[in-house]
């Protein structure tokens, strides 16, 4: 879902942590992830038509409420379950593009470690708002040659990310906002000096392309400069139509 916070783990010895991690995964491999002693599918309100990941029929909202607990209840172990064994995860805001498993489980590592002194601070992300449908074999249409005014490695680089999976075919789409609260445990974030202490919240958006009720395709934005304007570190916009 969201990286924010691997650079403070440069140092960290994930490979070891990886290992050891990726053979319980191994193991543990279809365990049913319990939230609060229910099943995710009875958990929230409408997975209890069996909507979420690992229940039949349209996906909903609780399919958006089963992904986000699973991240960060279940952990990387459990929510790599989610992701189709030829999928694409990409944070645009940070410049994310990942489309290997054991990197992709590496990546979320960090946040197995949610609890109140973690260095990754504590995070609360809520899905505001669903909109998704049936979208049977399916795929993305990529634009036949670069606009005018790009060179073919300019247009590469601002392209490459969207593009990265355009051939896996998707029978289910989803639009999910979501509200994005932190506790900030570090002085530094993203390189904004101040947060330790403080308290943000931003919007953001993930948009996901399923193909047998797992992600093929992962897009996120949210909203960095929002962050930056709580910190101190950067100024509100102007909202210069309104009188």
């Amino acid at each position: 879902m969201h990286l924010a916070y691997l650079d403070s783990m440069r140092h960290a010895d994930l490979d070891a942590e990886a290992a050891a991690g990726r053979r319980q995964f191994l193991r543990n491999a279809g365990a049913t992830l319990l939230v609060g002693g229910v099943v995710p599918s009875l958990a929230f309100a409408d997975t209890a038509a069996g909507k979420g990941f690992k229940g039949t029929g349209r996906m909903g909202m609780g399919t958006g409420e089963d992904w986000i607990d699973t991240f960060f209840n279940g952990g990387a172990a459990e929510i790599v379950h989610y992701y189709a064994d030829d999928f694409v995860f990409e944070d645009v805001t940070l410049y994310q593009t990942i489309s290997n498993k054991d990197e992709l489980y590496r990546a979320f590592l960090p946040f197995n470690n949610n609890g109140p002194d973690s260095p990754v601070g504590v995070h609360q992300f809520d899905v505001i708002r669903y909109d998704g449908g049936l979208a049977k074999n399916s795929r993305g249409i990529a634009r036949k040659s670069a606009p005018e005014g790009y060179d073919a490695a300019a247009w590469a680089s601002a392209s490459s990310g969207t593009l990265a999976g355009i051939e896996l075919e998707y029978d289910e789409w989803a639009v999910m906002q979501w509200v994005w609260k932190a506790k900030h445990n570090a002085d530094d974030f993203l390189g904004l000096k101040g947060a330790k202490g403080k308290t943000t919240t931003c919007r953001g958006i993930t948009f996901h392309c399923y193909r047998n009720r797992k992600i093929v395709r992962e897009t996120t934005h949210w909203n960095f400069r929002e962050v930056g304007v709580q910190l101190g570190a950067l100024e509100a916009p102007l909202l210069f139509w309104k009188k």
